[in-house]
């Protein structure tokens, strides 16, 4: 679904962005010098960044520990922050001298805004930490001042002074309960807890903040000395900023700590900026969006980086041109979205919107809750090779209202099998898919799956203004091995797109030499929608209903192609997620029921699970059935609405613990 991004917003009824026109005057010199020692520099030939960082020839130092603003910023005598380093590079870029800023090891406690000025040259800036990994911009603000509540020596309380309130409402996407519209975070010793809504959920491994008394409390982990313990508090919402700048390098830096509405980021590159590279950084532990990149930026590389433990998308981009993302990483994302039974519009590990003339090479794509990557409108000419996307909650690659060509080489989709999985590969109304090479395997319901609206969906360019009617066909699906695991797994299903729209697809796919196999299912792992609607066929009826795959096999592969899926969760951690969201009944006894899961991510033990939102409701009765999952399983949630409960719509929350790992989701009951 169509959903806004950093302060690209899209509406309900139109597509738009805003994009920033303005006419940069630089010094005569400065734009002349690299001109003729070093080429057309910031003007590409390719898809990617490509900065001349030889041209930095001023050499600035930051050091958090022994620096102080009013130092010259040399080796010896550095400066302490690095906005006062960013300020020092931008004077020298109008004077027409490109800096180097090194930082040395350390925690940031700032947000960096580089913004544009019409004294502006192109040349380059580069910020980078001293070690990789060393060099820590963070959002959080330390808190002290810690005492024991009195209701229970297990919490402990503070003044809190940030009462932001709830973000405004994403208006394109699906209603955002309360939980996921908050700011906060705390982090006890490196630790991040998990935020509820009132006091009477706090167990061990929670914190709730209060804004009618300006306190929060915090339950850390058993045995944590909050006289010594390093609380951390999110408190900026930007950590760094890039907008309508030229030729800028940041290299082994972590972010971490913003507490950005949804929909925003912690970094942000936007505005018409250009020629970006981001190289070995972290986006960690952001209450939205690691990294965005918008409105539009062209020529920009991500590499050697990664995005994990973000409260909404991983990676976002959003009317971009000749972007490179190479051997990143995206993980363990959309936990805020999750805390509201949200996994879908908007969010994936990678999240791509209005994107063209992308790059995508050896990206891994992991436990995300939410889609692995989602190709969401109008992407266009998109190449990747060597994704591997595996274990993330809805899918591992969502194609969605793209014009395309989207090409996908050598390419691992494997082990989506939660019972919200939409299937491996999802095609929506996006023409030009190529899949060669790759391995599909172990996905539910399908390891292909074709859906969409008949007779297509109208897309903007973004780039053009031509509007394009888009249905599914030009599929190309050539030298994979495609592999259910068990009964319950399709290999390819579109069950409903009959008539012309099958048409369209079945005359113009091209699928050859691949390898189909499903062990457990042989007489019906193929579903299209000819004769009928919702056919089941083998693998001979689906050649026959294709005219494809003549030269393709249904036999077991060869070797262990699914080793490269094998991928490990780092720590030991559990999802607790529901199949709905919201959820009607009529008062007078109607009842309702959600599927609870709890999937393991490295863990084992005993979840128990408890209920906030009930009694507090007249008429309201519940029962979770069982109340405790050992390390994976499902519960069934029935709520009753009672002859006296009044119309309206109630949150309830389940909560999720074990030990100091205590993971919540809410849902909503609508009583007529």
């Amino acid at each position: 679904m169509p959903s806004p991004i950093g302060i690209c917003v899209r509406s309900l009824s139109f597509l738009s962005c805003p994009q920033i026109h303005c006419f940069v005057q630089r010094r005569i010199l400065a734009w002349l010098l690299p001109l003729l020692f070093f080429g057309l520099v910031g003007i590409q030939a390719f898809a990617q960044a490509n900065v001349n960082e030889s041209l930095e020839t001023a050499y600035i130092y930051v050091n958090t520990d022994t620096g102080n603003d009013s130092n010259p910023g040399t080796e010896s005598e550095p400066l302490k922050t690095i906005g006062a380093a960013a300020s020092m590079a931008e004077t020298n870029n109008h004077n027409g001298i490109g800096s180097r800023v090194t930082i040395n090891p350390g925690t940031y406690r700032e947000s960096v805004s580089l913004t544009h000025s019409s004294k502006d040259t192109s040349l380059p800036i580069t910020f980078e930490a001293a070690t990789n990994g060393t060099v820590i911009v963070s959002g959080g603000v330390v808190y002290t001042g810690w005492s024991k509540y009195s209701g229970n020596n297990s919490i402990y309380t503070t003044s809190w002074n940030n009462n932001w309130g709830e973000c405004a409402q994403l208006t394109s996407c699906p209603y955002q309960q309360d939980i996921m519209m908050r700011q906060e975070m705390i982090a006890v010793n490196g630790t991040t807890l998990t935020e509820v809504m009132s006091l009477v959920q706090m167990v061990e491994g929670t914190f709730y903040v209060d804004e009618s008394t300006d306190l929060i409390y915090v339950w850390p982990p058993n045995g944590t000395n909050m006289s010594t313990a390093t609380v951390e508090a999110a408190s900026l919402p930007s950590v760094f900023s890039i907008s309508q700048k030229n030729n800028i390098v940041v290299r082994g830096l972590v972010f971490q700590y913003a507490n950005s509405c949804r929909g925003s980021a912690a970094v942000s590159v936007q505005g018409s900026s250009s020629n970006i590279l981001f190289d070995t950084d972290t986006f960690q532990w952001n209450n939205a969006q690691g990294l965005a990149i918008s409105d539009p930026t062209t020529y920009f590389t991500v590499e050697n980086s990664t995005a994990e433990h973000n409260g909404d998308s991983g990676f976002q981009e959003c009317q971009t041109k000749y972007g490179l993302w190479q051997t990143d990483t995206t993980s363990y994302n959309n936990w805020r979205g999750a805390q509201g039974a949200y996994y879908a519009c908007n969010v994936a590990g990678l999240h791509g919107w209005e994107a063209h003339d992308d790059t995508i090479n050896n990206m891994t794509v992991s436990f995300n809750e939410a889609y692995g990557i989602h190709w969401d409108t109008d992407n266009v000419n998109i190449t990747t090779s060597g994704i591997n996307s595996t274990s993330n909650l809805m899918s591992g690659l969502f194609v969605e209202k793209d014009p395309g060509p989207i090409s996908l080489s050598d390419t691992y989709i494997c082990n989506h099998t939660s019972n919200l999985a939409v299937g491996g590969l999802v095609l929506r109304n996006s023409p030009g898919v190529s899949l060669a090479n790759g391995v599909l395997m172990n996905n539910l319901p399908n390891q292909i799956t074709v859906i969409g609206i008949l007779g297509g969906i109208e897309v903007t360019d973004w780039v053009t203004g031509a509007t394009t009617n888009l249905i599914t066909k030009d599929f190309t699906n050539t030298s994979n091995i495609i592999q259910g695991n068990n009964s319950s797994q399709g290999l390819f299903k579109d069950s409903y797109l009959n008539g012309s729209d099958w048409t369209d697809f079945q005359t113009t796919l091209n699928s050859s030499k691949n390898t189909w196999w499903n062990s457990q299912n042989s007489t019906s792992p193929f579903v299209v929608p000819t004769p009928k609607k919702g056919t089941q066929d083998d693998f001979s009826s689906w050649q026959g209903a294709t005219g494809q795959d003549s030269n393709s096999s249904f036999k077991q592969p060869s070797g262990s192609p699914g080793t490269t899926c094998s991928l490990i969760p780092v720590g030991a951690d559990y999802w607790i997620t529901v199949n709905n969201a919201l959820l009607t009944a009529s008062a007078g006894g109607s009842s309702v029921t959600y599927t609870l899961a709890i999937t393991p991510l490295n863990f084992t033990g005993t979840v128990n699970l408890t209920l906030d939102g009930i009694s507090e409701v007249k008429g309201l009765s519940a029962t979770l059935s069982p109340s405790s999952i050992v390390t994976s399983g499902t519960s069934t949630l029935t709520v009753t609405a009672g002859a006296k409960t009044a119309p309206g719509t109630y949150t309830i929350t389940v909560i999720a613990n074990s030990g100091s790992i205590t993971r919540t989701v809410s849902v909503q009951l609508t009583v007529n």
